[in-house]
């Protein structure tokens, strides 16, 4: 059985890219049924720790999959930081023999960079130039490599409540050749991103503080704390997308997730061939993340397959 942390996985060199078409074909896979995953699960304690689980299988693949994800949320319970550890296995389903154990943060770090590779792929407007983040943080630098390797991004606009890493993150850009700019008013830096992404911390009880009307009408924004700090505004005409519809309509139930956003679509259902419901030049595409399983299966196959073509090797 392999065994991989952090360390390994960045040894390989493995980019979200990279990873982006056996993480499409699961998503796929999913839409068609071919692959049973449940929604994830967690348990939330009064002191900020929590506990998130998921499986799947696929059947065609001959393949099973575990994640795990434990943390403690400290911010609303003493202000802290918060903090979290995930663990995967994969398994051959006909003798369930383990194949692969991951664990550390990049699975769970790079998944939403991974959805919003794929999503860019088809939706981000030709030719995007400026790039808009609304969080600084960790998120954020790991999409600006994603999608200034993807794009000829010229210039990022940035939103943050931490000057440092508002700094960090224009630092980054400037490795990158980027210019960035840093906006005092979250609107600005909404208003001029072909592509936004906000990784605003996902501590309970966030209250919405951007306008999802703010964006442009063909853009694209990838919500990775799960659209918690927006408002649908004038937005109307936005097509909506999840990673995982059932877990997005189970979170909305559950009070996790805003109800303002409808989900019009699974991912994995566009790329199997189901038809969007409107153009993108109708208005934004909004794609939040509240979790998915069949991504992070597919991203532990092929981080197994490159092990398989390494160990051969």
């Amino acid at each position: 059985m392999q065994v991989m942390d952090d360390a390994a996985i960045a040894a390989r060199g493995v980019r979200a890219a990279d990873l982006a078409g056996p993480v499409s074909l699961a998503l796929a896979a999913h839409a068609r049924g071919e692959m049973l995953v449940e929604p994830k699960r967690m348990l939330l304690a009064a002191s900020g720790a929590y506990a998130i689980a998921t499986h799947g299988i696929w059947g065609g693949r001959d393949l099973a999959f575990f994640h795990n994800l434990v943390g403690l949320d400290r911010e609303p319970v003493k202000g802290g930081r918060s903090t979290y550890r995930s663990a995967q296995v994969l398994f051959r389903s006909s003798d369930a023999t383990p194949l692969l154990t991951i664990h550390g943060n990049t699975m769970s770090s790079v998944l939403p960079v991974v959805m919003t590779v794929i999503a860019a792929q088809r939706f981000a407007p030709a030719g995007t130039q400026a790039v808009s983040f609304i969080g600084a943080g960790l998120q954020a630098r790991l999409h600006l490599d994603a999608l200034a390797a993807m794009f000829p991004v010229r210039r990022v606009y940035s939103y943050s409540r931490s000057r440092g890493s508002s700094q960090a993150l224009a630092d980054h850009a400037a490795a990158h050749g980027i210019e960035a700019v840093t906006c005092a008013d979250p609107a600005d830096a909404v208003r001029e991103g072909d592509i936004v992404v906000s990784s605003i911390s996902e501590s309970f009880g966030v209250e919405p503080f951007l306008d999802a009307g703010w964006l442009k009408p063909g853009a694209l924004l990838s919500s990775v704390d799960m659209l918690r700090p927006w408002s649908p505004g004038g937005a109307r005409q936005a097509l909506v997308i999840a990673d995982d519809a059932l877990q997005a309509r189970q979170m909305i139930e559950a009070g996790r997730v805003p109800g303002a956003f409808p989900v019009d679509h699974e991912l994995g259902g566009l790329l199997a061939g189901e038809r969007p419901a409107r153009t993108r030049e109708a208005g934004p595409v909004i794609l939040f993340h509240p979790g998915c399983c069949a991504g992070l299966f597919g991203m532990a196959m092929a981080l197994h397959d490159s092990s398989a073509l390494s160990t051969v090797g």
